[in-house]
């Protein structure tokens, strides 16, 4: 997440996906890690301002001391063992990327996912210049690599995805379940899912 872009169309996106599943229990003691690539720029009202406009509370929200720059004592300063929802300026990285800062490395998610046996991981993938599913698909790809088998459900926008990741099938059936329940006849053009294992690779 980048200060310049707090307060776009897109949080208000983020924060109905949020409310929706905390308000129907399918999250599990949800934290936000906002992932500020600018973060010495950021002041309480904007951290509070993120809070708000995602449907969470503030004390929801995880601070950092270590910038991104410093990828194993960030990550580090994540104590958290509850669900989790990771808001890079990007989102994965599927290969090497000129500004780390903006994206999540998918051995970071296998990090992020092994801390907690029940655990969801959700993350923010913008898209550029591509279909979504074809960059989802490489999403995918690349995670398969470092994280090993995972179950995951997506819901697509036309620039954007939810991604959500989970090494229990029940945590990402769930999540499909609801919003195929909440979208109805419109979730085939939103709304994907499946199982990772070895044979994908």
């Amino acid at each position: 997440m980048n200060l310049n872009f707090l307060g776009d169309a897109l949080d208000h996106w983020k924060g109905s996906l949020f409310k929706s599943l905390q308000d129907a229990g399918v999250v599990c003691g949800l934290a936000v890690d906002p992932m500020a690539s600018d973060r010495k720029k950021w002041t309480k009202k904007d951290f509070e301002l993120f809070a708000h406009l995602l449907r969470v509370s503030p004390s929801q929200i995880i601070l950092h001391t270590a910038d991104l720059e410093e990828r194993p004592r960030y990550f580090a300063e994540i104590p958290h063992t509850g669900d989790l929802f990771l808001d890079p300026d990007t989102g994965v990285a599927t290969g090497r990327v000129k500004n780390p800062k903006q994206y999540i490395m998918p051995v970071e998610i296998k990090q992020l996912l092994d801390t907690a046996n029940d655990r969801m991981v959700m993350v923010y993938q913008h898209i550029r210049a591509q279909p979504v599913t074809t960059r989802v698909k490489s999403v995918l790809d690349a995670m398969q690599r470092d994280i090993g088998p995972f179950r995951w459900c997506s819901y697509e926008s036309g620039t954007v995805a939810m991604i959500f990741i989970a090494r229990r099938r029940k945590r990402t059936d769930s999540v499909e379940k609801h919003f195929c329940k909440l979208l109805g006849q419109h979730s085939d053009k939103r709304i994907r899912s499946g199982e990772r294992s070895n044979k994908h690779l």
